[in-house]
Parts: structure tokens; sequence; C-alpha cells
């Protein structure tokens, strides 16, 4: 038999749902078993306030899912520039079955990224850019705006925008971007609102610090300064000294001494690491949302399992950037044992949207589908 407690109900207009943490849920009785063949007997319980009834895999990552894959493996495998049908035929399964483990996965690092935003205390002054890729064709070309400290190269944000196709075309490229145009035409201000998201980012990293301001370095691209601009907050700070916007030329020598160098350093990383953004590569995203989740779950490779240098093996970009060590190490051993919930998160806006699929595809119909326990 399990030895298992639920945690909390999993109604959530329950008032067992949200609990602080020194009072231990007992307001719940055994509600027999059901039989499964991935997971043999599970047990079920029944919540004596509401008399919602719920099992064992109700708070497992692993719920609804019929086959037990190992997420840990699949993020490393990501993150080794593994294609989906190399995972899949590794681990004899299929590209569906591994796009839906990296999107549970997705969800379990956003809630982790949300836990342990309380005991960071950076020290560092931070680098943004936009990181350019592509998602269905060529012909919608993407901006992913990331954030990223300028000792530690920790990602402490990123945010997606599409683009229309630019630079030099044929004559018969031009007629069928035209033609697309008609289809999907994406946000004209999308860089500069995507920048604006990143910005809110940079001013909690200021908050957490406690220092007196913060410097935050880009390139020369003009969206940049008008995002800081109609940002109220960010303006306000700009203004009063605590924030301080500093460019430089995207063509200055890419060496380690370059104000830049974070997010060039990222640009090479996720070019070499992540399969789909390899130059002239066969594989390529079909799909905005599932091209985030993926980014997503490496990012959080990057950030908490990857060493900071290559001779620095347990010294990873989070503990350089300042994440309490301990509190780290046990979140990391607990990330795969519970599902994450979405009641019980706080996201923001970007992480909220890659949660919930809420970013559109060019030609694509309709919202993604999202199961009905990940709006839980």
């Amino acid at each position: 038999m399990i030895d298992f407690s639920p945690p909390f109900c999993a109604r959530q207009s329950c008032v067992h749902h949200r609990l602080d943490p020194p009072t231990p849920y007992t307001d719940f009785i055994p509600w027999g078993f059901y039989s499964t063949k991935a997971f043999g007997l599970v047990p079920r319980f029944r919540c004596l306030a509401c008399g919602k009834t719920f099992s064992v895999q109700t708070f497992s990552p692993h719920y609804y899912a019929k086959r037990r894959l190992d997420y840990q493996d699949i993020a490393r495998r990501l993150a080794s520039c593994e294609s989906l049908s190399a995972i899949g035929r590794a681990l004899r399964s299929s590209t569906d079955t591994i796009s839906n483990r990296i999107s549970r996965a997705a969800r379990q690092t956003l809630a982790f990224d949300s836990r342990l935003g309380s005991c960071r205390f950076p020290h560092e002054d931070l680098a943004a850019d936009g990181f350019e890729s592509f998602c269905r064709s060529q012909f919608f070309p993407n901006n992913i705006t990331i954030l990223v400290g300028s000792d530690s190269q920790f990602v402490y944000a990123s945010d997606h925008t599409s683009l229309r196709r630019k630079g030099r075309m044929t004559a018969k490229q031009k007629q069928q971007r035209a033609l697309l145009d008609r289809l999907f035409r994406p946000d004209p201000r999308g860089v500069q609102r995507s920048f604006s998201r990143i910005g809110l980012e940079a001013l909690r990293v200021l908050s957490d610090s406690a220092r007196p301001s913060l410097s935050l370095w880009t390139d020369e691209h003009p969206a940049y300064g008008r995002a800081i601009a109609s940002t109220p907050c960010l303006a306000a700070l700009a203004g009063i000294g605590r924030l301080h916007h500093h460019t430089i030329s995207s063509r200055a020598a890419r060496t380690r001494w370059n104000p830049l160098f974070p997010v060039n350093y990222l640009d090479r990383e996720i070019r070499k690491d992540l399969h789909e953004h390899v130059r002239e590569t066969v594989c390529f995203g079909r799909n905005v949302n599932r091209q985030m989740e993926r980014l997503t779950l490496y990012l959080w490779w990057h950030n908490y399992l990857k060493p900071h240098r290559a001779r620095m093996e347990g010294v990873s970009h989070a503990a350089m950037a300042g994440y309490d060590r301990k509190e780290t190490a046990g979140q990391l051993k607990r990330i795969w044992l519970s599902r994450a919930w979405l009641s019980l998160t706080e996201l923001t806006e970007s992480m909220w949207e890659t949660w919930l699929r809420r970013r559109a595809t060019p030609l694509k119909k309709g919202p993604d589908y999202l199961p009905k326990f990940a709006r839980a």
C-alpha cells in the first residue's frame, strides 16, 4: 500500500485548496482504489469539506499519462541537441508523446522558477537582446527577447514575438510574402511590447538585490528605448536614476569585455544546444507555443543544472546569480515528485502565456489544445 497523504484538496473552490504551510490537510477520508496498467492500484480520497474525490495520481506530474517517462532525461537530451524524433527513438516513444512530456516538464519548471524567486539575492547588472529564429517557415521569423545576468549568464526571463520577414528577397518571395500578409500579419510593435515585459522582470531583479540602481545593457535597437519610455514604472525609475539603460553597437567585437557578452553567449548556446535553432537545419519549430515550451525547459537546464563554466562542476548559473544553494538543491530533488498547479503558482505575463499556450502560431486556426488539468 502506498504511504501517501494528499497535501490539499484538488478542487480550486474548496477552502482546503490553499493552505498555510504550517497547517496540515486532514479533512479527508480514504475512498477506495482504482486499477491502472501503468501504475497498478491507485488509492483514492474524498474531501469532507466539499465532497471532491481525487487520487494519488492527481498530485503526480504523470497525471493522465499512460506511460511513465523520465522528465529529467528528456530535458538532458533536449539540451544536448537531440531532435524530438531522436529522443523518441531512444525512449521508444512517438514524437507526440515526447512533445506531451516536454509540455508537462515546462510547466513544472515554470512553477520551480516561481517558487525560487523568493530566495534569490542578485548582485549584478543585466543585458538583454533578441534571439532571432523562425517558426513554421522562414516567412515567419520571430524575436525571442532574453534577459541575462551580466556576471552569471543566468537567464532571468524570456519573451516571444513574431516578426514580418525582412531582408533581401527575390521578386517571387516578395509576392509570396504579400500573399501571406493577408493571412497573418504580426504586431508591428511586437518587439517593443516584448521588451516592456522583459523590463518589468528587470525591476524585480532590482528589488530582490536591494541595490540603489541597476544597469541594463542592450544594442541600439530603437524599440528598446521606446519600450522603456512607454512603460510607466520603467520610465519613472529611469527618470530618478535607479535604472540606467546603456546601449552598444551590435557590430562591436563579441569578446568577453563586450557588455553584451552574456546575451551573445546565450545566442551561441541556444544555436548549438537546441536542434531546431541550429542554422540551416532541417529540424525547425512548427508551433510557437511548443517552441517556447522547449525553450523554457532548456533554459531551466541551463540555469540550474549546467555548470557555469566547464571546469566549475557543481557551480550553476543560479548559484552565481545569488540563488540560495541549499534551497535550490532541495527544490531540484522535488521538482519531478509533485504536480505543478496553476492556481498555486505566481507567474509573470510571459510565463502565463507559455503555461496556457496563449501565443498565436502563424496560419494556425484556433487556439492550441490545453488539457483541462493544466488549467487547475
